[in-house]
């Protein structure tokens, strides 16, 4: 649910710019699809108040360790179904998580499947994990929720960075973090980081969709766009 803030960001800040790649890991990578695809913002924005997207999925007792706790089909549907609606215009590039090296990967339009978005959404232990080109695949925000390391892959100079985890999230994702390797982060020539000032919301409101909640996530990040558009505009003039 915490998509739902990127998504009012995406609302203030694409009249200014219209980025050379979209690039996104975890539920970003579904949002950067969308935005990649030319979905109007308002109408994108929209969709997460409403969840016109896809019925949000209910919860199931596992099947397996990589099976997930929530229902399977109702989450593939709406991944199926953001994947079939929008073609990308530009590049696109989604981050995913070699669960057994742990490792980041990274997938590139044309080559993006609907498999590779679920499987960048897949939050280990709620979602199904995935088996793509020979490789289980887990969350692609795990190791790095804001996927620097992509764009330098990709040659990106100057970037504008939405983070769903303002100071690496919760506790005790922190702490997880601290277990699992450290992807560097390299240094570009321009960032703007857009983040809110505190946690979006506790755990309930992230996996937990209501009118109430989603509209609170697009204010909070629209509000805070309108806070970065000075900065924005400096980085512009940077190029």
């Amino acid at each position: 649910m915490f998509g739902a803030y990127q998504a009012g960001v995406w609302q203030v800040v694409a009249p200014r710019f219209q980025p050379d790649v979209f690039i996104g890991a975890s539920i970003g990578g579904l949002n950067a699809w969308a935005m990649a695809g030319g979905c109007p913002p308002d109408q994108w924005a929209e969709e997460w108040r409403t969840m016109k997207m896809g019925a949000p999925p209910g919860l199931r007792r596992p099947r397996s360790l990589l099976g997930g706790c929530i229902e399977t089909e109702v989450f593939e549907r709406t991944i199926q179904s953001v994947h079939a609606r929008f073609t990308p215009r530009v590049p696109c590039a989604i981050a995913v998580t070699d669960l057994l090296r742990l490792k980041p990967w990274l997938v590139v339009t044309p080559d993006v499947t609907w498999r590779h978005l679920a499987a960048s959404c897949a939050v280990f232990g709620i979602m199904p994990q995935y088996r793509i080109d020979g490789r289980l695949q887990t969350d692609g925000g795990i190791l790095s929720s804001v996927p620097l390391w992509a764009a330098a892959e990709l040659g990106v100079t100057h970037a504008v960075t939405v983070n769903i985890l303002p100071h690496g999230g919760p506790w005790w994702l922190r702490m997880l973090k601290k277990c699992l390797p450290r992807v560097p982060e390299p240094p570009l020539r321009g960032q703007l980081r857009i983040e809110h000032a505190g946690p979006l919301g506790r755990a309930r409101d992230a996996v937990v969709w209501t009118p109430e909640n989603a509209a609170r996530l697009v204010e909070l990040g629209r509000a805070d766009a309108e806070v970065a558009l000075p900065a924005l505009q400096r980085l512009l003039e940077t190029f």
